[in-house]
């Protein structure tokens, strides 16, 4: 991802004062959308008869799918909806790692028709969105709420908005699992994992990136030369139980046993624990991966469209906005007005200490060469399984 002055310098995070907490361009209409897991927030809410659906302006918002990621956004989109009656919100809820190619297949089809209009992008994504060109800038004038966000989570012209950082760590089943994990060492060198290891399937950051880190030096892997790395994991592709590619498959494979241990989000795991889920976390010695999400609007939109997605954009990094979003999913925020929750005083995650000893991946130089890495993958990894 690349910020003001083309670096996220997570290392460097500043979050003792930051934690102090198919898009219907053009023509396209609901109908047309194509997926059964949207719902159509602006003809629910709008009262206003006399809207003609001719003047509707008519957006599509990509979210995360599961763990509460829907709850913040459905509110805040609700309320906007219903002060503008001429405003439609269908949603697309999934993960970045299978919409992110839809939507450049979709720009390769017809760049002015984008498949969703904006919504939230993950470090991954938003760094290939940046190289392929996929961002409208966001409009300082209507995102006024970018004032209470540090510069150093601004992208570069304004092309998006860091409010929010996760922590990578390592989920596990507290239940099955005798040893608690320590290292990232344990997903590929613990015997106890054998066979019981759940990686992302075309996620890299969680699964080479620690590698790299932790062990680069002795394969002689670097983001530069990666090949190294994915060769360690075809040679210790027996820890690997399967790959997944949503956090509700992973939820269900880790909950049941199927599944020891993943690389995965502590936040998202944290509601999964709240919920009930027999689930740990634990913040390998290393560090753990600084992961940035963003909000972005997608080049394509008309500018009626920019502009309410600029409008909703700025209600989402609102003080309230995040705090809730932090007491829904666990997810720290980097405005300097909202809140920790109380039920999170005392997480890791929202540590300037925690933040700072992060392991942060080259998310431009894993999007320059996302082609080369997914061959990779397909090549020394999965052909293994």
């Amino acid at each position: 991802m690349k910020l003001k002055k083309r670096s996220l310098a997570l290392s460097a995070l500043t979050l003792a004062t930051a934690l102090a907490v198919t898009a219907c361009g053009g023509n396209n209409t609901a109908s047309n959308n194509g997926s059964n897991t949207r719902s159509n927030t602006g003809s629910e809410q709008s009262t206003n008869t006399s809207t003609s659906k001719e003047d509707k302006v008519k957006l599509t918002m990509f979210i995360w799918a599961g763990s509460n990621q829907d709850v913040v956004p459905k509110e805040v989109v609700a309320k906007y909806v219903a002060a503008h009656p001429n405003v439609e919100v269908t949603f697309e809820e999934s993960s970045n790692s299978v919409m992110y190619p839809k939507m450049v297949a979709g720009k390769q089809a017809d760049p002015n028709n984008p498949i969703v209009n904006f919504g939230y992008f993950n470090a991954d994504a938003s760094a290939k969105g940046l190289k392929d060109d996929m961002w409208e800038s966001l409009d300082p004038s209507i995102v006024t709420n970018l004032a209470d966000i540090p510069e150093q989570y601004h992208q570069a012209d304004n092309k998006g908005i860091v409010w929010g950082i996760s922590s990578f760590s390592l989920v596990y089943n507290k239940d099955l699992v005798k040893t608690p994990p320590t290292s990232w060492n344990d997903l590929w060198d613990n015997e106890q994992f054998k066979g019981k290891v759940a990686l992302w399937d075309y996620m890299f950051y969680p699964v080479i990136s620690p590698l790299i880190a932790v062990k680069g030096n002795e394969l002689g892997a670097t983001y530069d030369n990666p090949e190294p790395a994915f060769k360690f994991w075809g040679d210790h592709s027996s820890q690997i139980q399967t790959l997944v590619t949503s956090n509700d498959q992973l939820k269900s494979l880790l909950d049941s046993g199927d599944a020891l241990i993943a690389p995965f989000s502590a936040q998202v795991a944290q509601t999964w624990i709240d919920g009930g889920s027999p689930l740990a976390v634990a913040y390998p010695k290393e560090g753990a991966i600084s992961f940035p999400y963003s909000l972005q609007i997608v080049k394509g939109s008309t500018p009626e469209q920019a502009r309410v997605a600029n409008e909703i954009i700025n209600e989402l990094i609102s003080a309230d906005a995040l705090t809730r979003y932090a007491e829904e999913t666990g997810t720290p925020f980097t405005s300097t007005k909202a809140t920790v929750p109380d039920k999170y005083k005392n997480d890791p995650s929202f540590s300037a200490e925690v933040q700072s000893k992060g392991i942060n991946p080259d998310w431009s130089k894993m999007a320059e060469d996302s082609s080369k890495w997914k061959e990779l993958w397909d090549r020394l990894v999965k052909t293994n399984l």
